[in-house]
């Protein structure tokens, strides 16, 4: 018996990207999904491309924001308009291997699970990339074998072992308990997993997505200070720990609070920002 699965795509001025993430859905070995486009107000031509395959294939669905409203408000609204209780996601300049969903929906077939994700195969750009996960491969991830990760709640608070938004499949209903409202828009994927931390969480251990880095990826385009990646540490603590310990994480960064020309500035320890903060 099949089940539908629902793939979510955001859209954004990826018009020479987007045809093949979508041919990449088209093609799968596993035909019962649905893909929800939602293009984020393009300024290119990305709205004419998707149209042409909404004629192909009734199962692609577009929905176009009148103003640009960012990922987390487009994944959410998205999420509205699936009518399954799965949802994958694929980033519009990605790619997924032709049996992507094939395999993942294997693994809800046979297990318990909440969330799946597999490894990836990354573009021919993303040198520090390659070498930043060969790390967390050797550290978190020592393993040959499919398997769940037993210690998925200890593992994500110290590091983000998933590498991407399009390698992930996961049960709608978790996500839609998760806030969407990230310290850091950058980080707003693993955001997302720290909310999902007690999840039984299945790493499928070969590439079944390929993921494209180039200069004007997302993960390239937002970018974040010092304060901001305090805020999203403290979120982190404050969601696998308590509100006390978050407000402890918090304050051990501060070396001193004052007034400077009628603003409140923070000044950080652990290698922040020498000249502090101001708000």
């Amino acid at each position: 018996m099949l089940m539908r699965i629902s793939v979510i795509m955001t859209s954004y001025n990826y018009a020479k990207y987007i045809s093949e993430a979508i041919e990449s859905v088209i093609n799968q070995t596993y035909t019962d999904w649905e893909l929800v486009i939602v293009d984020d107000a393009s300024t290119d031509n990305s709205v004419d491309v998707i149209q042409t395959y909404l004629e192909k294939d009734n199962r692609i669905k577009l929905y176009i924001n009148n103003e640009n409203l960012g990922l987390a408000k487009s994944i959410q609204k998205a999420l509205k308009h699936t009518n399954s209780e799965w949802i994958a996601f694929l980033e519009s300049d990605d790619r997924f291997y032709p049996n992507a969903l094939e395999k993942k929906v294997d693994v809800i077939k046979k297990h318990n699970v909440d969330l799946i994700y597999s490894d990836v195969e990354l573009s021919e750009h993303s040198a520090p990339l390659d070498e930043h996960f060969d790390i967390v491969k050797t550290k978190y991830l020592n393993t040959s074998k499919n398997c769940f990760i037993e210690d998925f709640d200890k593992i994500i608070p110290k590091e983000n072992i998933i590498p991407t938004f399009s390698v992930v499949m996961l049960k709608k209903s978790l996500l839609a308990s998760c806030s969407f409202s990230s310290p850091c828009k950058a980080l707003l994927d693993y955001y997302l997993w720290v909310q999902l931390y007690k999840a039984k969480v299945f790493y499928i251990n070969k590439p079944l997505t390929f993921w494209r880095v180039h200069e004007d990826s997302y993960i390239n385009k937002i970018h974040y200070n010092e304060f901001q990646k305090l805020l999203f540490r403290t979120s982190i603590v404050f969601y696998t720990s308590s509100i006390i310990n978050a407000i402890n994480y918090f304050r051990r960064y501060f070396v001193t609070i004052k007034r400077c020309n009628g603003k409140i500035k923070f000044v950080f320890c652990n290698g922040g920002e020498k000249s502090g903060y101001s708000i």
